[in-house]
């Protein structure tokens, strides 16, 4: 069975959830700028390891290629065939884009209005009050960060309002409100690898509403207790972990480790 797994606040974790967790058994897996940004506990390397020498393991996250090779998973002798970056705008296959990908995602890009057109009618919303961060990723979609305490999303209805019309979607996950062609989606680039490997049967785990189509077409979805998903949305079998943070992504990689292994 193929593993798809989101990243952040999946398998890796800021140091916000890093409370009550012995310091010995966690180390940094990723900086930026020298400063540390990710940490990952010893046993998650040590299961995802041995499931990565049984199986595909496919990282699957929002973040951009250049984001995503930031994570050092080189330090553990991990390398991952595949990886889905950029929400699914980008399939990584032996660290290379996939090209046959990269054309259909030219096409889903021109059945939907241009990045350029969307960054000029958002361009007033940038300076509200409580927009803390606005970042456009790979020229394909953008994203804001926000503080809710400032911030009511609906001082951006009129842009929400027009984006269907548009064929671009939204995303509220954690602080971050993303704003992204239709179409891109991590389940879109899952399916396209499955039919490339003519795989039949795969897990994913997830635990943000970024996650929540990619949960929804597989019978073996995983979800991370402490995630923002609403769970009962989730359509079909899935399995919500017991323990939260790094202590629930051991307990979903053992579980699936279990499985690999019957």
């Amino acid at each position: 069975m193929v593993i798809f797994s989101d990243l952040d606040r999946s398998i890796i974790y800021s140091s916000k959830f890093l409370k009550d967790i012995n310091e010995n058994s966690y180390e940094c897996i990723e900086l930026k700028d020298n400063k540390e940004i990710s940490y990952v506990s010893f046993k998650t390397m040590e299961i995802l390891k041995t499931i990565n020498e049984n199986t595909l393991f496919i990282p699957t996250t929002t973040r951009t290629r250049e984001q995503f090779e930031r994570i050092n998973f080189n330090k553990y002798n991990i390398n991952f065939d595949y990886a889905i970056t950029s929400n699914g705008g980008c399939i990584l296959k032996n660290n290379r884009p996939l090209l046959g990908w990269q054309e259909e995602v030219e096409k889903i890009k021109k059945s939907s209005e241009s990045i350029n057109v969307m960054l000029d009618l958002f361009e007033p919303y940038t300076k509200m009050n409580g927009v803390t961060n606005f970042r456009v990723a790979e020229n394909l979609f953008f994203y804001i960060v926000v503080d809710f305490k400032e911030f009511d999303i609906m001082s951006i209805y009129n842009y929400i309002s027009i984006l269907n019309n548009k064929n671009w979607i939204y995303y509220v996950s954690g602080r971050k409100i993303y704003l992204l062609p239709k179409g891109i989606t991590k389940e879109s680039a899952i399916e396209y690898i499955c039919k490339v490997e003519n795989i039949e049967s795969f897990a994913v785990i997830g635990d943000s509403n970024m996650d929540r189509g990619m949960l929804n077409i597989t019978d073996n979805a995983y979800v991370l207790k402490h995630g923002d998903l609403n769970t009962n949305d989730i359509k079909g079998e899935f399995i919500r972990s017991m323990e939260e943070g790094i202590k629930g992504t051991e307990e979903v990689l053992l579980n699936l480790l279990e499985k690999i292994s019957l």
